[in-house]
């Protein structure tokens, strides 16, 4: 079961009890009798409030931020958090299990689709795919921001591989080195889709195959780089990383592995058609041998 933290503010009065608002929802109080009450006080009152909620098939607040609470603090007032462990919903449970269930037979259903428009690829034109992921690759490479920096008065700032940082570079050696590190990223994601339209023009199922792996490889490696050196706090609500970039490489890998199911799927029935073929020119031999 998830726990959720609520906040509560807390504040005692003359007489020695406590008063406890709530700020996730408003207009409501509650007062303890000691300082070793108030968790327990302020649960029943959350507890009692969410179950009103979900009775009227009202969704429960997202929890406020402690620094956003304590800008609003007054004299005498202190914040404390109470954990709320979710109760189990068997009702939202199965609910929940019998939209997987659709999901399931609806990514069924997608499979199906592509496997039937892969049959009835022409004759020679298989390798159409890997060579348009590669060209979609270094399309967005080239011209589609790796993330975006919401800058005050000046609107969103976009960074690219080549280009994006270089206007920042005088201010700071960190961003210098940032710069070189995009640059060779984005060679890297150059020559890993030229890979990609190479091995798919020549039809070389094992290149293609490695520079799938590389091309996959590389964007979980890159882009784990990015999130760690990405600041945190404050800072990091103001720059984005681009989810498009991320969903066009996936797409492009996509359409190279199409080629690859493909051209592997025209060698079995090459080899299954070559069995049959070498075991009856094998024993027209044999009878031949027989018959001398």
């Amino acid at each position: 079961m998830a726990t959720i933290n609520y906040i509560v503010v807390v504040k005692q009065l003359e007489s020695g009890k406590f008063l406890i608002s709530f700020p996730d929802f408003e207009g409501i109080t509650t007062t303890a009798e000691t300082e070793e009450n108030i968790q327990n006080a302020a649960l029943g009152v959350i507890k009692a409030k969410l179950a009103e909620l979900k009775k009227a098939n009202i969704e429960a607040p997202e929890p406020k931020k402690m620094m956003e609470v304590s800008k609003e603090l007054k004299d005498g007032e202190f914040t404390t958090y109470v954990a709320v462990k979710e109760s189990f919903d068997f009702k939202t449970t199965m609910t929940s299990l019998k939209d997987k269930e659709s999901i399931k037979e609806s990514a069924k259903e997608v499979t199906n689709k592509v496997n039937d428009f892969v049959n009835n690829i022409p004759q020679g034109k298989e390798n159409l795919f890997g060579i348009g992921g590669g060209v979609l690759s270094i399309l967005n490479t080239l011209f589609l921001a790796v993330v975006t920096i919401k800058l005050p008065f000046f609107g969103d700032y976009k960074i690219k591989f080549f280009q994006g940082l270089s206007g920042l570079a005088d201010f700071s050696k960190e961003i210098k080195n940032a710069q070189l590190i995009l640059i060779f990223s984005g060679i890297l994601f150059l020559a890993l889709a030229g890979l990609l339209i190479y091995s798919s023009f020549i039809k070389n199922r094992n290149i293609l195959k490695y520079s799938i792996f590389g091309n996959i490889a590389f964007l979980i490696i890159f882009y784990i780089v990015l999130y760690v050196r990405l600041p945190g706090g404050e800072p990091r609500k103001y720059i984005s990383v681009s989810y498009f970039k991320i969903l066009l490489y996936i797409i492009s890998i996509g359409l190279a592995y199409l080629t690859y199911d493909i051209l592997n799927k025209k060698k079995d029935v090459i080899e299954e058609n070559i069995k049959p073929l070498g075991s009856v020119l094998e024993k027209e031999e044999n009878e031949e041998e027989k018959s001398e």
